[in-house]
């Protein structure tokens, strides 16, 4: 299982990325503090240090298809079956 500290990184993964759709090209921590604080959600400043460093600059829509790319490689079970009935 993920660990705490994964979930903590990704609330602000996907904070920062809101703010990128939101129309900020370079979102700052005060833009992400303030999304995640409309949503009452505690602020991890070393997480969103860290995700300000490896984010800023970068083109999400680049890191995006990269990332699908990386899950299509990865496949995917079938479907469970319809219920009878």
């Amino acid at each position: 299982a993920p660990s705490p500290s994964y979930f903590a990184t990704m609330k602000h993964v996907a904070a920062y990325m809101l703010a990128v759709l939101g129309g900020k090209e370079n979102p700052t921590a005060a833009d992400v503090k303030a999304i995640l604080a409309s949503v009452d959600a505690k602020v991890d400043d070393a997480c969103l240090e860290l995700v300000i460093k490896e984010l800023g600059g970068k083109n999400m829509d680049a890191i995006i298809s990269e990332g699908s790319k990386k899950l299509v490689s990865i496949g995917g079970g079938g479907g469970g079956g319809g219920g009878g009935g």
